[in-house]
């Protein structure tokens, strides 16, 4: 199995993981059209080590208004305490993934370290030099995608 399939794996395994034991969602799939666009929220986790580049989580608004109402049972659908939770949630699930992405790593020999998730700002600009892994998810609180960009170390 070559590099990009095992990372592909991987980051499938994870979010299937965190989806139906956190998130109690047998519905997630991965689907073969993006499901976010430009204007919507991004969470970008740096990874360090023997891989290096980021972890990108692109969330549509109503998947996150549906995903902060399962987290945080006391705010009220459709109001405007919503949009105060958005860093917080997408920085949590972007944590999630990545933390069990990296775990994941470990059984194919990689180390790495994870930086603090960054909401809505892109640390890495200039991505020319990495390779890209980008998959689409659906699940019953909508979808997102989740785009991988690394390059292994030696």
């Amino acid at each position: 199995m070559n590099s990009y399939d095992r990372y592909y794996n991987c980051i499938v395994r994870a979010v299937d993981h965190i989806f139906k034991n956190f998130f109690q969602d047998d519905d997630i799939q991965e689907v073969f059209k993006s499901q976010s666009t430009k204007e919507d929220s991004t969470v970008a986790i740096e990874i360090d080590g023997s891989l290096s580049g980021e972890i990108i989580v692109n969330i549509p608004k109503s998947t996150l208004n549906l995903l902060i109402q399962k987290m945080i049972p006391d705010v009220k659908p459709n109001s405007k305490s919503l949009q105060k939770h958005y860093a917080d949630v997408a920085g949590e699930l972007a944590n999630m993934i990545t933390g069990t992405f990296a775990n994941q790593l470990q059984f194919v020999e990689q180390d790495i370290k994870l930086s603090p998730p960054e909401f809505d700002n892109d640390p890495i600009t200039i991505k020319t030099l990495y390779e890209n892994i980008n998959i689409s998810f659906d699940s019953s609180y909508g979808g997102f995608d989740v785009d991988l960009y690394y390059k292994e170390n030696d």
